[in-house]
């Protein structure tokens, strides 16, 4: 008797791998680029101060007090909840009106690339244009210096990257078995076929 051949050759199951690593390849650089992008997006201040920020994007911006942080060629380091007494303005300087600040939706915190912070708060820019931002504490009063990061959602783009990643990996994982699975099927559809032939000949 003839000994069986595998149901799967070894050409599929090279094809149903090199799909599966191209999933594992994308998964694993979209994972990378999200987690090197978070933050990339903030503009960094030194607190208390005076800044002045380009805001182009219509929307809400929020401020992260980061109480371990780098600017300027300079390390900071202050305790993880924000200074008492520590006072933050924003004021459009098109209109040369005060900027309302409200707290965020919800308390986001973040730790990586040497730097860890929080949301304190948010505030709306309703048309694009320069801003000033002003921090300290009041009059006859010190607290320790730190940094303000302030701008959109990052998180959103880092969540996109990663979902996408996801996809990719469980999309490969899936066509990897689909090509498996259609491989076995096709070698039991030929070897039925064999067999039945054989089965012609010999009762003849």
């Amino acid at each position: 008797m003839a000994e069986s051949s595998p149901l799967i050759d070894r050409r599929n199951l090279g094809l149903a791998a090199l799909v599966v690593l191209a999933g594992l390849f994308i998964f694993g650089w979209t994972i990378f680029s999200a987690i090197s992008e978070i933050g990339d997006g903030l503009t960094r201040i030194e607190a208390p101060g005076t800044s002045e920020l380009n805001l182009q994007e219509v929307g809400d911006y929020t401020i992260y007090y980061e109480n371990r942080s780098f600017l300027d060629g300079r390390f900071y380091s202050a305790g993880e909840g924000v200074p008492p007494g520590l006072v933050i303005e924003v004021v459009d300087l098109t209109s040369g009106e005060g900027v309302d600040l409200r707290p965020p939706a919800g308390e986001v915190t973040y730790d990586f690339a040497g730097r860890s912070g929080r949301s304190i708060a948010t505030f709306e820019v309703q048309r694009p244009g320069t801003f000033r931002i002003d921090s300290g504490y009041p009059a006859g009063s010190e607290g320790p210096k730190a940094v303000l990061a302030i701008g959109t959602d990052f998180f959103r783009g880092a969540l996109y990257k990663i979902g996408l990643g996801l996809a990719a990996l469980f999309g490969s994982i899936a066509a990897g078995a689909a090509i498996l699975i259609s491989a076995a099927r096709r070698r039991e559809r030929e070897e039925k076929r064999l067999r039945e032939e054989n089965r012609l000949i010999r009762s003849r």
